[in-house]
């Protein structure tokens, strides 16, 4: 069984969603359990671009798991969705 990828985690520290919770998100390695966050690659991003699109219906803080962007993320919706991500 060879060794799997990390699950690549952006989190959006611009300025809509550093003042809107992002901030909080970047405070990752005193709430994620140190398994998931084994698994995980997580880096700032300067802007995922959500904000300027018409057709998102979702709020900053912004933060893209893999492939998928996902807004009005919280603490705890930011564990499930990356323990989702990393035992899937």
């Amino acid at each position: 069984m060879g060794k799997r990828e990390k699950v690549l985690v952006k989190i959006c520290v611009g300025t809509a969603c550093f003042v809107q919770g992002g901030a909080d998100l970047l405070l990752y390695n005193d709430f994620l359990d140190p398994v998931v966050l084994a698994n995980c690659e997580i880096e700032g991003s300067s802007c995922l671009g959500m904000c300027k699109m018409s057709s998102t219906k979702a709020r900053p803080p912004f933060v893209q798991i893999g492939t998928e962007v996902y807004g009005d993320m919280t603490q705890e919706r930011f564990c499930k969705l990356l323990a989702e991500a990393v035992n899937a």
